[in-house]
């Protein structure tokens, strides 16, 4: 398995949180604070990207995008949406532009 498949894995383990109302769960909590709670995480979560980008500190970067990827995810199911629907458009946005 490719790294970035681990991306559906995280995605299914998402929605098992969510569905089985997993109790303790940082995952259930965030659904239960439902689209403003997530929308602010995914926030947040964005700026420590920059913030670490802009002290130019790769291995933070790398941890606070993980982090931003996570809330994202979680964001995007809250909202009924998924991974495959934003490569959707990002496909359909390079395929528009010839390529690249």
């Amino acid at each position: 398995m490719d790294d970035c498949d681990f991306l559906k894995v995280l995605e299914s383990v998402i929605d098992n949180r969510i569905s089985t109302r997993r109790q303790g769960s940082y995952t259930y909590s965030l659904y239960v604070g439902g689209v403003s709670l997530i929308s602010k995480k995914v926030g947040e979560e964005a700026v420590e990207v920059a913030i670490a980008a802009m002290a130019n500190d790769k291995e933070w970067v790398i941890r606070e995008s993980a982090d931003l990827m996570y809330h994202l995810l979680v964001l995007l199911r809250v909202m009924g949406l998924s991974l495959s629907d934003v490569c959707r458009e990002l496909r359909s946005r390079h395929e528009g532009e010839g390529g690249g």
